[in-house]
């Protein structure tokens, strides 16, 4: 991937994307470690409903279906060969799932619609002039918690070299989320046998909330 440096840039490379087998449905892309983490960490919760934001090729709504069967579960995704390609790869594991063509500062979905709102790898592309329209459009479909795997610092400048270095973005979670009505905020910090490498092994943290009703 180029070095991008803003959202919108990021977003035009994201849909205009073709190749969606092997890293994104493959087998090494759907027995990723930190995607059994995700796994576990739903099973810490009950909740009936989830929709995954940029979905991609549909890795995680696989695993979850099959660890966790019996659940209404779909995806979204700006890409619509990702879309397409989610669509033809869980249908071998589950029918019925909701998935549309769409970005998460716009989900066409109705209020306090789903239990989860998840989000893996996908708010590292949102520059922080336009996280909070996502954080309210999530806050807005989600009835309970959000499950969010990103990049977290709580030093500024840290934050700022990621951004020098890579393009993406990371937030202090904690004090971001406290801020747009989330609450219940659990954090935990990935491993190198979670995700190898730089910059997921410094900066890739499991992120857990409860949504505000309000």
């Amino acid at each position: 991937m180029k070095l991008f440096r803003n959202t919108e840039q990021f977003k035009k490379w994201w849909i205009n994307r073709k190749n969606w087998t092997d890293g994104y449905s493959g087998p090494e892309a759907l027995n990723h470690p930190h995607r059994q983490l995700i796994v576990r960490v739903l099973r810490s919760f009950r909740w009936l409903s989830l929709m995954e934001i940029g979905c991609a090729a549909g890795a995680n709504l696989i695993n979850i279906a099959k660890a966790i069967p019996g659940r209404q579960i779909g995806g979204i995704d700006v890409s619509p060969d990702a879309i397409e390609k989610a669509i033809e790869v869980t249908s071998a594991v589950y029918r019925g799932g909701f998935f549309k063509v769409n970005s998460a500062d716009d989900i066409m979905m109705s209020d306090k619609s789903t239990d989860v709102i998840l989000s893996d790898a996908v708010l590292i592309y949102v520059d922080r002039t336009k996280i909070k329209k996502y954080l309210k459009e999530i806050k807005r479909v989600s009835r309970n918690h959000i499950l969010f795997c990103e990049f977290h610092s709580k030093s500024w400048w840290s934050r700022l070299a990621l951004k020098w270095k890579t393009g993406y973005n990371s937030y202090n979670w904690i004090k971001l989320l406290e801020k747009n009505g989330f609450y219940d905020i659990y954090i935990y910090k990935l491993r190198e046998q979670d995700w190898e490498g730089y910059p997921w092994n410094k900066y890739g943290h499991l992120i857990l909330a409860r949504v505000s009703k309000y």
